[in-house]
């Protein structure tokens, strides 16, 4: 057997994303950016840090050279590492699109509004606070906006447990006895 059929198979090298054209813009103007790549839809993706998000957004608003008037969609999600805001941004006179990921720990879910910059980050920033918890410091009017002001808990978080209620039955984990008990009797 020589010596080239006992090593493991080497993965290939990992290649280095190159910063795009707005990672490239935002740079020029000391915002530093991680670039993540072109997503499906071909759209530059940049995760910010947190600190750098409404300086950039203003950049990418005011700027010629970007000029994104239109917030299209800002999300949120759980991930290992944190929660996630990702906004997605559109130029209606350049007709190009970006995506910007911020992350923050779990722990401390903040993140800077920029409701003062795109009107409509107004309503997606209360959506998120509402079901991810995600606060958005210097939000004008952060409330929930789906649930009831007196909601307990987030409900797109993964470790969510909806309460028993009208709507939801007893939590098969939580609950388990309960349900049993409840479950198990005929009713005459």
């Amino acid at each position: 057997m020589s010596t080239e059929q006992l090593q493991p198979p080497q993965p290939p090298p990992v290649k280095e994303i190159m910063p795009g054209e707005f990672g490239v813009f935002l740079k020029n103007k000391g915002i530093s950016s991680m670039p993540l790549g072109l997503d499906a839809d071909n759209v530059e993706m940049l995760e910010l840090e947190v600190k750098d998000l409404p300086s950039a957004c203003e950049f990418l608003k005011s700027s010629p050279e970007c000029n994104f008037d239109f917030l299209i969609l800002m999300t949120s999600l759980d991930l290992k590492k944190g929660f996630q805001s990702v906004y997605s941004l559109h130029s209606t006179k350049s007709k190009k699109s970006l995506r910007i990921k911020i992350t923050v720990p779990k722990e401390k879910p903040l993140i800077p509004t920029v409701s003062h910059i795109w009107s409509t980050a107004d309503w997606y920033e209360r959506e998120a606070y509402d079901m991810m918890g995600i606060i958005y410091t210097g939000h004008p009017n952060l409330k929930r906006i789906l649930n009831p002001e007196n909601w307990e808990g987030y409900p797109l978080r993964k470790d969510y447990i909806p309460p028993v209620d009208a709507l939801n039955g007893p939590h098969p984990v939580t609950e388990t006895s309960y349900a049993e008990k409840t479950l198990s009797h005929p009713t005459s």
